[in-house]
C-alpha cells in the first residue's frame, strides 16, 4: 500500500528518536548492548543546550561534511524521546517527503563530560540500514501540538475543539474533562446512526480519515497523561532521596559534635553512644537542644581522673585497671526523657523539664 507523503508541517513536528530499553548498538565501532533508561531520556531532554554542544542531524551516521540540520529542542513523551529540528536541508526534506528515510538513530554520550549524565550527540536518519532502537513511529507527531492549540483536522479542513463542546452554560472544566468531552462530541459527529442524512454529506474516505485523526488525538492525550504521571513519580522519588540524604548529613554533623564533646571530657564513651541513639530518634530541633545542653557541661572530673596518667608511679597499674574497666556512667532514662521534652517544647529549660517529669511521675505514683 502506498504511504502518504509527509508534509512540511509534519517534517517540522515532533520525531521519535529514542525509547527506553536494552538495544544492540556500537561503541567505537564494536558491537555492544546499550541500555536507555527513563532517567537517560529525562536527562537528555533537560540538559540539552545548543550553546554547550549542539547535536547535528545527519544521514547514515556520516560525521563529515555539512550537517543536514540541527536539533532544536527535546521532550519526553511516555517511553520515548522526541526532537524537533531546525535548518533542515532541502535535500533531506525531499528525502523525508518521498519516504526514502523512515528510521532514526541517535548518538549518545553516557556520561557526558560536562554533566556526568546522558547527553544527545547527534540524530541520524536511516534509509536501508536497520535502526538499533525498534518501535519508533515513522511519522512525526503534529496532533499533540494541534490538540494543545484546540484544533483538530477534519476531512480536508480544521475544526476547533471548542466548536465540538456543548455550549449550554458557563462551566469551569479541567483539561482532562475538556479533552474527554471533546472526544465524545467528535465521536458523535463522525459515528452516525444507520440511515442518518448526515452520512450523505461526507464521503467514506473523509469519515475514515477523521476517525484516524481522532484515534491519534486520543493516543496523544494518553501518552501525555502517562508522561506526566511518570514525571510526578520520579519527582517524588527524588524528593524522598533528597530528604534522606539531608537527614544523613545532619546526623553526621550531630555525631561529629558529640565526638568533639567526648574529646573535651564532657561525655563518657557510654554517654556518647546513648546521646547518639537518642538524637537519631529526634528531629533537628531535638538534636540541637542536646548539643546545647552538652556544651554547658563542665569536663567530667572522674573521667579526667581515670584518663590521667597520675603522678604516683606505684598507682599506675591501679589507674590503668580502672580505666580499662570503666565503661561510662549508667544511662539515665530521666535525663533522656527530659531532652525529648525539651525537643517538643523548645522554650523549656532542662531544670524545668526535670521538675515537670518528676511531678508527672509523683502524680501517677
Amino acid at each position: 500500500m502506498k504511504k502518504d507523503r509527509l508534509t512540511d508541517e509534519q517534517i517540522d513536528g515532533w520525531w521519535d528518536i529514542a525509547r527506553t530499553g536494552l538495544w544492540k548498538g556500537t561503541i567505537a565501532g564494536a558491537p555492544t548492548r546499550i541500555e536507555i533508561t527513563p532517567e537517560d531520556l529525562h536527562n537528555m531532554a533537560a540538559d540539552y543546550d545548543s550553546q554547550v554542544q549542539e547535536a547535528p542531524v545527519t544521514v547514515e551516521h556520516r560525521r563529515e561534511g555539512p550537517a543536514h540540520g540541527w536539533v532544536a529542542t527535546l521532550r519526553v513523551l511516555g517511553d520515548r524521546l522526541q526532537a524537533r529540528f531546525a535548518d533542515l536541508s532541502e535535500s533531506l526534506r525531499q528525502w523525508l517527503r518521498s519516504g526514502a528515510y523512515r528510521s532514526r538513530s541517535i548518538e549518545m554520550y553516557k556520561p557526558f563530560e560536562s554533566t556526568g549524565r546522558a547527553y544527545l550527540g547527534a540524530v541520524s536518519f536511516l534509509g536501508a540500514a536497520l535502526p538499533a532502537v525498534k518501535g519508533l513511529s515513522p511519522v512525526p507527531s503534529v496532533m499533540a501540538e494541534r490538540a494543545r492549540q484546540g484544533v483538530i483536522l477534519v476531512g480536508s479542513g480544521e475544526m476547533k475543539l471548542s466548536d465540538a463542546l456543548p455550549t449550554t452554560g458557563e462551566v469551569e472544566m479541567d483539561d482532562k474533562t475538556i479533552a474527554e468531552r471533546a472526544i465524545h462530541a467528535l465521536k458523535e459527529i463522525f459515528i452516525q446512526p444507520a440511515g442518518s442524512s448526515n452520512q450523505e454529506k461526507s464521503s467514506d474516505t473523509e469519515s475514515e480519515s477523521a476517525m484516524a485523526k481522532l484515534a491519534e488525538l486520543e493516543e496523544a492525550l494518553k501518552q501525555e497523561k502517562e508522561a506526566r504521571l511518570a514525571a510526578e513519580t520520579r519527582l517524588a522519588e527524588l524528593e524522598k532521596v533528597l530528604q534522606m540524604r539531608e537527614k544523613e548529613a545532619e546526623l553526621a554533623r550531630f555525631a561529629s559534635a558529640l565526638e568533639e564533646a567526648a574529646k573535651e571530657g564532657r561525655l563518657t564513651p557510654a554517654e556518647l553512644k546513648g546521646y547518639y541513639r537518642l538524637g537519631s530518634r529526634l528531629d533537628e530541633t531535638g538534636r540541637t537542644a542536646i548539643l546545647e545542653e552538652v556544651s554547658q557541661r563542665q569536663p567530667l572530673a572522674l573521667f579526667q581522673e581515670l584518663s590521667a596518667p597520675g603522678n604516683n608511679p606505684g598507682a599506675m597499674d591501679d589507674v590503668a585497671r580502672k580505666k580499662a574497666e570503666f565503661s561510662g556512667f549508667p544511662e539515665d532514662p530521666e535525663h533522656d526523657a527530659a531532652l525529648e521534652l525539651i525537643a517538643a517544647n523548645p522554650g523549656l529549660t532542662f531544670e524545668a523539664a526535670i521538675k515537670r517529669l518528676r511531678l508527672e511521675k509523683s502524680a501517677q505514683g
